[in-house]
């Protein structure tokens, strides 16, 4: 079967936080996160708890844990067969943190608002 892409969300400047992110992860965590975001490439939707949890809103959350942590990055089913990866945190409390939250929808409603302009453009 085909594989699934995965994008990274990329801001004005050309940055690219969740790979800088996961680049700033010890050797462990990073190994963890990159092996369940290829599950992710993989599997695609058929990818599914405990390893995604839906967040709502078309949001989803990869939920990757080690030895060391507890690993989140928060995506989204963009179109066709990919994925827009948004945000990606360590995760410290029970519950996703409001602030974790509110960046990863800021950067999604940009990347939507760019497809659009894209495309209208």
């Amino acid at each position: 079967m085909a594989r699934w892409l995965i994008r990274t969300f990329t801001t004005e400047s050309g940055g690219k936080p969740v790979e800088d992110w996961i680049a700033s992860l010890g050797p462990g965590p990073r190994s963890t996160v990159l092996s369940l975001i290829g599950r992710l490439e993989r599997e695609g939707v058929d990818l599914r708890k405990p390893f995604v949890e839906h967040l709502g809103g078309g949001l989803w959350e990869l939920r990757a844990r080690d030895g060391d942590g507890i690993y989140r990055v928060i995506y989204f089913h963009w179109k066709g067969r990919t994925f827009g990866l948004l945000h990606g945190f360590t995760k410290k409390t029970r519950k996703t943190p409001a602030n974790e939250l509110a960046i990863a929808k800021a950067r999604h409603a940009t990347w939507l608002a760019r497809q659009k302009r894209n495309r209208d453009g």
